[in-house]
């Protein structure tokens, strides 16, 4: 008794079935593609909201102990880093200020 499975059917119909294969083979990678791309945007929105929630908190005068426990760092000098980005914008905030002397 013969019985007919999937393979013999492609080979059956191998061109109408490669054009539809590779039909489906271009739409998964396309689909892995953009997953991949909103995996790399939704990191990368989620870092931007933590720099700027750090950045802010220090312009707005929290104290740098604070702000690193609120962002779970376990070393302090890893929040300093954003420290330094609002001490320079401090310094070039001063320099805009014309000499008076």
């Amino acid at each position: 008794m013969v019985t007919e499975t999937s393979q013999y059917f492609v080979f059956f119909c191998r061109y109408v079935c490669s054009a539809i294969l590779a039909k489906c083979l271009i739409i998964n990678v396309l689909r892995l593609i953009l997953v991949i791309l909103f995996f790399i945007a939704f990191l990368n929105i989620t870092y931007t909201a933590r720099h700027t929630h750090a950045t802010m908190m220090l312009t707005l005068g929290v104290d740098l102990y604070t702000v690193s426990k609120l962002l779970g760092h376990t070393n302090i000098q890893t929040t300093q880093i954003y420290a330094k980005l609002v001490d320079e914008s401090k310094k070039k905030a001063i320099d805009l200020i014309p000499n008076i002397s």
